[in-house]
């Protein structure tokens, strides 16, 4: 486990310098990888994107754990209902991975991506129950 939480703390170390906030989302990721949190608490600072993918992550964080959402619905859920393949760009865009969780983000017929890879997508959803 502690090379998943490795794994996944890389992307929230290269966008925030804030140690103290870097223990705290670190304990959190800890607590969800071990089944003991199913939702985050920390306050993350505002990542930089386009308002396009803003609103996606915006929608990623209202898909509640143990369920999931395609590229279409999401999609759909913005405003922009032709923009399924955006959507799974912006999810690829997401500097705050689990916590922001890009992994409920499906493709209509299959998984879709990860940028920390398809087996740790197919480990977030099974720990969710998916």
């Amino acid at each position: 486990m502690k090379k998943d939480i490795d794994m996944i703390m890389e992307d929230y170390i290269s966008a925030i310098d804030d140690e103290k906030l870097l223990s705290d989302i670190r304990k959190e990721i800890e607590e969800f990888l071990e089944g003991k949190r199913k939702t985050f608490t920390v306050k993350l600072p505002e990542p930089e994107g386009t308002d396009f993918q803003k609103a996606v992550w915006d929608q990623l964080k209202k898909i509640p754990f143990g369920e999931t959402m395609t590229y279409g619905q999401i999609a759909e859920a913005i405003g922009r209902p032709r923009a399924a393949r955006a959507v799974g760009s912006a999810c690829g865009a997401n500097p705050y991975s689990v916590i922001v969780p890009c992994h409920r983000a499906l493709a209509v017929n299959g998984l879709g991506g990860f940028g920390l890879g398809l087996d740790m997508k197919k480990r977030l959803l099974a720990l969710e129950g998916r």
